[in-house]
């Protein structure tokens, strides 16, 4: 049997998106932002909440200021009140506000901006093998790693799609990814990247000449 879990969710029919779980049993769940108008405030917004009881209760979680886009949560298993939230920017200017990867080191109590390379990143992943290692997907045809846990963020070269979703760090191999894409299928390859050298036509050569 299955069992509605929403006790101290306030939004009607809440776009449950993610859930998260730290390594001290606290639970976290995403609410997908329900508007696209570049609004916030109001009943569009998305949310965060944390229960600490196995998702009898839940409680808000306050969003960094100006951001009501969550799209993706990580959680250091070495830290459990360090949060890694990526949000999706709101419709703002050219390239929106309120997006990128924010930390938190507090459970969520406070938030700092750490990465705004893309305003619309979809997903943060914190590679298995080493905490210290961040990448960020997002749809400015981009993708990113940190080696220093979001101090300093280096965007992989090669992968020039526009519609990135998440980093899989290969589990076979510390060297490789994967990066999942909206209609782009699936890329594999090395965690540097792939310099693409510029493509220059050049008139076919004809002896004599």
């Amino acid at each position: 049997t299955w069992t509605l879990k929403n006790q101290g969710i306030t939004q009607k029919e809440p776009f449950a998106w993610r859930l998260a779980r730290s390594s001290d049993g606290t639970l976290y769940v995403i609410l997908a932002r329900r508007s696209e108008d570049g609004s916030i405030g109001n009943d569009g917004d998305g949310a965060i909440y944390r229960s600490t009881d196995g998702a009898e209760h839940w409680q808000a979680v306050r969003l960094p200021i100006g951001t009501n886009g969550p799209n993706g949560l990580a959680i250091d298993p070495d830290s459990p009140r360090r949060l890694y939230l990526a949000a999706w920017a709101r419709a703002q200017g050219v390239h929106g506000e309120g997006g990128g990867v924010f930390l938190s080191e507090d459970g969520g109590e406070s938030w700092r901006q750490i990465f705004d390379g893309d305003q619309h990143v979809y997903d943060v992943t914190i590679d298995p093998n080493d905490p210290n290692i961040l990448y960020a997907g997002g749809f400015e045809s981009s993708a990113w790693r940190s080696a220093d846990r979001g101090q300093h963020w280096k965007r992989i070269p090669g992968f020039n799609f526009k519609w990135g979703y998440r980093v899989i760090p290969d589990p076979e191999d510390r060297n490789k990814i994967y990066l999942t894409t909206f209609g782009g299928s699936v890329w594999h390859g090395s965690l540097n990247g792939q310099d693409r050298p510029l493509d220059i036509a050049t008139p076919a050569l004809e002896p004599g000449r």
